[in-house]
């Protein structure tokens, strides 16, 4: 006797015991990764469920995919995605947050590796599969970033948009030199002095005539005119920033001699976050001032430093190495180095540099074990400002 389809499905729809499951019920993954390309109009990523293989690459909008990204929390225990850190900033990695994801930033670099061939499919699988190896215990697998919150990025971005306007201040300086240069003045100076100025015109107007003297004069005005509003919001940004905020108790501060408060500010606002850093070979790794090397088998060569970190904590910290010898001599690390800077030494220009450097990163780590109470100045020969 044969079953009609409804018989067939009334029963197939009850268990072995008799109960009846509902279509609704769905089954719960334990960890879901994602490896995210991020665009401006698009993101590409691709999917991994459990031990499962890698899932084809898909695209969608950023508000569709941050849809699809609270299904996916309600789908697994667990929600793990990646995706490099670039223009769009870290709003990606707070929205993932608060939708119950773990969120990881790595530093952009090229994906595509030993390929012809790049896109953004590639480059979201590629991303998976390192964040599959990572959460295998491959710390080599991602270079992470840490994400700053909100605040902290905001006072980062204000000691940023500082150095924008002085590297701004700095190319207009360099402009006006290249003009008087193309006429002929070899060493301008400090062509925006008022004394300077006038002298350099007088030779123009003496060396060209009247109608060159004109319009050179013009253009020098629209560069000091630009200038001065550079060094007028340089004024404003530097106050804002020297002024010690509120989180930064004045009783607990001391401040080294021969480091300013405004060095010392940008530190802690590139730095964010000086407890984020578990040994000293991180400190020194983050400033980018290690030595580079190309070595192998017998064949070992040292190379100038690997720039691998934060630039902008690397310019301050060249700065400060300079000023080392003059504010800190008792300092201990500088103990090595005395005879470079010694008056009437025979260290050439070379040595010098390389001395500066030594110091730079010897003084990063300090800074770390001062900021995090494991030393104090004392023990490190160090002077504390009046």
């Amino acid at each position: 006797m044969e079953h009609t389809s409804t018989q067939r499905s009334r029963k197939a729809a009850q268990g072995r015991e008799g109960e009846v499951s509902t279509p609704t019920q769905q089954k719960r993954y334990e960890v879901i990764l994602l490896g995210v390309d991020t665009h401006g109009s698009q993101y590409t990523f691709a999917r991994k469920v459990d031990n499962q293989g890698c899932q084809p690459p898909q695209e969608l909008v950023p508000q569709k995919f941050l849809e699809f990204l609270q299904k996916q929390t309600a789908m697994a225990n667990r929600v793990v995605m990646v995706y490099e850190a670039g223009p769009y900033g870290f709003a990606l990695y707070r929205q993932a947050t608060e939708l119950g994801a773990e969120c990881l930033v790595c530093a952009p670099e090229r994906l595509n590796r030993g390929r012809r061939r790049v896109n953004d499919k590639i480059d979201g699988k590629e991303l998976l599969s390192r964040l599959d190896r990572h959460l295998a215990g491959n710390d080599t697998a991602l270079r992470l970033v840490r994400p700053p919150t909100i605040g902290q990025e905001m006072r980062r971005r204000q000691s940023r948009e500082r150095d924008t306007y002085r590297k701004e201040r700095q190319r207009w300086i360099g402009r006006g030199r290249s003009l008087l240069h193309s006429l002929g003045v070899m060493k301008p100076g400090k062509w925006w002095d008022m004394k300077i100025r006038t002298t350099v015109l007088a030779w123009v107007h003496q060396r060209y005539g009247q109608a060159v003297h004109d319009q050179i004069r013009l253009e020098l005005d629209h560069y000091l005119e630009l200038l001065q509003a550079m060094e007028k919001k340089l004024d404003e940004l530097t106050a804002a920033i020297c002024q010690r905020p509120a989180e930064k108790p004045q009783g607990k501060a001391k401040r080294i001699k021969g480091i300013g408060v405004l060095s010392g500010e940008l530190l802690d606002r590139e730095v964010v976050d000086w407890n984020r850093f578990a040994n000293r070979r991180q400190v020194a790794s983050y400033t980018g001032l290690c030595p580079g090397e190309a070595s192998s088998g017998d064949n070992q060569m040292s190379l100038s430093i690997d720039k691998h970190g934060n630039p902008r904590v690397r310019a301050v910290l060249t700065e400060l190495g300079w000023l080392l010898p003059r504010f800190q001599p008792d300092y201990i690390r500088l103990k090595r180095w005395r005879w470079v800077f010694a008056e009437g030494s025979l260290a050439g220009r070379a040595m010098r540099k390389k001395a500066v450097v030594a110091l730079a990163r010897q003084l990063a780590v300090d800074l770390w074990r001062l900021k995090t109470g494991r030393t104090t100045p004392e023990k490190l020969g160090l002077k504390l400002a009046a």
